[in-house]
């Protein structure tokens, strides 16, 4: 089931019956409390998240989830300025589409990630260590110690620790932990994120002993935690 969370009738009753044309079963909501009962209350696939929602805005109702569930949520929303691309993924989204957009692209966004999401595998725990990334809890810890990752953090985690040594560039992770593209994310929203996963599982992250950076192709996992790396893009070069 599809939830379409949208304050605008016209839109929400349009982007309903294109999904349910699609073969979708759709529940709508008009408000922010009525996305929270009705993930609490039935199985839900996927959130389509407006963030301008009344009662309680998108962006909280998105925290809420996170907090309480791992259902995918797509942000479709109007906020089309690069913080508020950022600050949605890092709250948790799946992925950010900003209005207007076409229904059929949306409905191909919604595709990649329930291909996603059946496709990831949830059986295996991954031991470094210090640090222990467990896939089917989807916890880690660092030295024991539980740490707090959103959503997405971990996937990013996961997945690069998953093939330890293998470079990905940042196209690569957009592609396999996004299921997206330069054309639809821009490649920051990876070096950003990066960024927060290095500042919550490295001791220093000015001098990353697990992800590393290959200068000018992406980043690479270090198993042994080997501390080798020289600093990190943006250490030395704000903004990069």
């Amino acid at each position: 089931m599809v939830v379409v969370a949208e304050d605008d009738e016209a839109n929400r009753v349009a982007t309903g019956r294109f999904f349910e044309r699609m073969g979708y079963d759709v529940v709508d909501a008009a408000d922010g409390p009525a996305v929270l009962r009705i993930v609490a209350s039935t199985p839900v696939d996927l959130v389509l998240l407006d963030l301008g929602l009344p009662g309680i805005d998108g962006t909280e109702v998105l925290a809420s989830l996170r907090r309480s569930t791992e259902v995918p949520v797509i942000v479709c929303s109007g906020r089309d300025t690069e913080d508020a691309r950022i600050r949605g993924l890092d709250l948790g989204a799946d992925d950010y589409v900003v209005k207007p957009f076409s229904l059929p692209e949306l409905e191909a966004r919604v595709r990649a990630v329930l291909r996603r999401g059946a496709a990831q595998v949830h059986d295996e725990t991954l031991d470094f260590g210090d640090l222990v990334v467990d896939r089917t809890a989807r916890r880690v810890t660092v030295g024991g110690e539980p740490v707090e990752l959103t959503r997405r953090e971990f996937d990013l985690l996961a997945f690069l620790a998953s093939a330890p040594g293998h470079v990905y560039s940042r196209e690569e992770l957009l592609e396999h932990v996004w299921g997206s593209t330069e054309a639809w994310q821009d490649r920051a929203t990876v070096t950003e994120h990066i960024r927060r996963v290095r500042s919550k599982v490295e001791r220093d992250p000015n001098q990353p002993r697990w992800i590393q950076t290959a200068r000018g192709v992406g980043y690479r996992f270090d198993a042994s935690g080997g501390g080798t790396e020289n600093a990190p893009e943006g250490a030395s070069r704000p903004g990069s």
